[in-house]
């Protein structure tokens, strides 16, 4: 009962009520109360027709708004305020999908600290809005906090994950003077950064400016109920104004209007997408806007992100090598992750999770004294090991040295992984005759070691403004882009693309916002559905379209012979509403 009174249903319920109450009526005020339904309508039509024009689109309207007028000319009231029901009850469709999709989502700024802790000259701290903090100022960004502001590092080391701004699942070591962008992690110890510029012009704020500006030049999409109209719209004309001219009678053309309104057009695709937004919601995809599953049909290149995306995105533990022939390589994973069980780092959670995959046993560090960035130590079994980054260069991944008493006896590496079913993932768009590219703020070499057997074309060391850039000159040529990404680094990319496909998996907010899908979870398998459910939607609402339009021009034909007259035109308006209808439902199945 509260979905019925959302503020998008208010005005169709009000007409209802206009056209109950004056057929229940037996005083003259009937026609009054039709009267009213039929004002309301015009108002909407008025109303949409001018946001319409003012983004220079169109509005299929036209047919009803002229169906309308003439019925009070007419004195049809009822004719009328039938035509005003369906006009705004179809759009309310269209209007409640898509504010019920944007309410699962959250807000663009959500993932930015609204305040920082900031040292002041006599060494106390103090907690201020981000907004407020001035150059030269000291800011302390504690463990697992994003970074809010450009600026430099005062701390002697600093422990941080990029993937926000490049995609690299790994954690890089920053030394003292290095500059830090803002929108990094500190997975690492407490740290002090000196503030350069300010809120406005922080590497974060950028990002979100370009994603916000992408949004406001977004091209219009000539959807299929358009193109439809125009020739409709002629037929419809032809049709009322050749029974006016022949026979002088205006309850003709009244009727072949009232038959014409164009409620297949109106109603059908957004019945058809909701069904589609359903389907899509059951295989855990929210889609924030029906026209998006239109949009989708048309693509014709998709741009993928690669850490996160198409990669777990988050390092593994991928194989270890023992110098030491007298220890196997299940006992070196049981040292490594005893010592540890007593890090916070990204490669010591990959450790303790190989360990337990692996079903090692499980040992006891004692003494255990870790450096961020140098490494960590600990005794384990009257032995004294040293976990720390091997001097020996890894191509796509870290290695990391494990040392007894300072001799080095096993190398542990660690690399992203390829997420399952990428391969049928590119297999199945290739079959729908899709093309496909690789942004990756990722190396070169790491980039084509994971998906340069595939033989899709990789552009690596991209920045959130390449990618805007790529998408852009794709969509210059008039090709439908996508672009499927998963964090803030992809946010304008997302955003310029026609459709914005994210995978929620961490807090990537921006991305969220920018996008117009997202998945829930990490099965690339469902980029699949999605376009499969974008597919059929559009399939079943241009059976819809069509055959609702076949059907009004037939009534029409037999309007302008004056075989219907128009309240039974709007009666028989209504019964191919509901075939319309009916058929579009079909979209939600599967």
């Amino acid at each position: 009962m509260r979905r019925m009174f959302r503020p998008e249903f208010r005005m169709p319920i009000v007409v209802f009520l206009c056209l109950v109450l004056g057929a229940l009526s037996t005083s003259p005020f009937s026609g009054y109360l039709w009267a009213v339904g039929i004002f309301i309508g015009l108002g909407k039509i008025v109303w949409d027709s001018f946001g319409k024009i003012r983004r220079g689109a169109y509005s299929l309207d036209y047919i009803a708004f002229l169906a309308m007028v003439v019925s009070l000319f007419a004195d049809q009231y009822l004719a009328g305020a039938v035509v005003a029901l369906m006009i705004t009850g179809g759009e309310s469709l269209d209007e409640y999908a898509s504010a019920r999709a944007e309410s699962a989502l959250r807000g663009l700024a959500e993932r930015i600290p609204k305040s920082c802790l900031v040292r002041m000259s006599d060494g106390s701290t103090i907690q201020k809005p981000i907004q407020d903090v001035r150059e030269g100022e000291v800011i302390i960004i504690r463990p697992n906090e994003l970074v809010p502001l450009d600026g430099t590092l005062r701390s002697s080391e600093a422990l941080l994950n990029e993937a926000n701004l490049t995609g690299e699942p790994l954690p890089i070591t920053f030394s003292r003077g290095t500059f830090i962008k803002s929108g990094n992690v500190n997975v690492g110890e407490t740290i002090e950064v000196s503030v350069e510029g300010g809120f406005e012009t922080s590497t974060y704020m950028r990002i979100v400016h370009l994603v916000d500006e992408a949004k406001k030049h977004q091209a219009p999409v000539v959807r299929l109920a358009e193109r439809v109209n125009f020739p409709f719209t002629a037929i419809t004309l032809l049709l009322a104004g050749g029974a006016y001219a022949l026979t002088g009678e205006i309850s003709r053309a009244l009727a072949v209007l009232v038959i014409a309104t164009p409620c297949p057009l109106i109603i059908a695709a957004p019945v058809a997408f909701i069904g589609g937004l359903s389907r899509a919601a059951r295989k855990n995809i929210i889609v924030k806007r029906p026209a998006t599953l239109e949009e989708l049909s048309h693509v014709g290149v998709v741009f993928f992100d690669k850490t996160g995306t198409l990669t777990l995105g988050e390092p593994r533990l991928s194989a270890i090598e023992a110098h030491d022939t007298r220890r196997s390589e299940t006992e070196i994973l049981s040292i490594a992750a005893a010592i540890e069980f007593h890090s916070i780092h990204p490669l010591a959670r990959a450790t303790l999770t190989a360990r337990t995959a692996r079903n090692a046993p499980l040992l006891e560090a004692k003494n255990v004294v870790e450096t961020i960035g140098r490494g960590i130590a600990g005794d384990v079994s009257g032995s004294r090991f040293t976990i720390t980054k091997s001097p020996v260069h890894a191509t796509g991944g870290i290695i990391l040295s494990l040392l007894e008493n300072d001799r080095e006896i096993a190398s542990l590496r660690f690399e992203d992984e390829i997420k399952n079913n990428v391969s049928a993932l590119f297999r199945s768009l290739h079959k729908e005759g899709v093309k496909m590219e690789i942004l990756t703020g990722d190396k070169s070499e790491n980039a084509e070691r994971l998906f340069g057997h595939f033989g899709i074309p990789i552009r690596a060391d991209q920045t959130p403004e390449t990618k805007f850039a790529a998408i852009d000159e794709m969509k210059k040529r008039n090709i439908v882009v996508a672009m499927v990404g998963d964090g803030l680094n992809d946010a304008p990319a997302l955003a310029e693309a026609q459709v914005g496909i994210v995978f929620s998996g961490t807090e990537n907010s921006a991305a969220i916002e920018a996008a117009d899908a997202v998945i829930l979870g990490r099965d690339v398998m469902l980029i699949v559905e999605l376009f499969d459910t974008a597919r059929r939607a559009m399939r079943v609402a241009a059976q819809s379209i069509w055959g609702g339009v076949a059907f009004s021009v037939i009534g029409m034909a037999i309007a302008a012979l004056g075989f219907i007259p128009p309240v039974w035109g709007a009666l028989t308006q209504e019964v191919i509403d509901v075939v319309v209808i009916l058929n579009s439902l079909r979209a939600a199945r599967g």
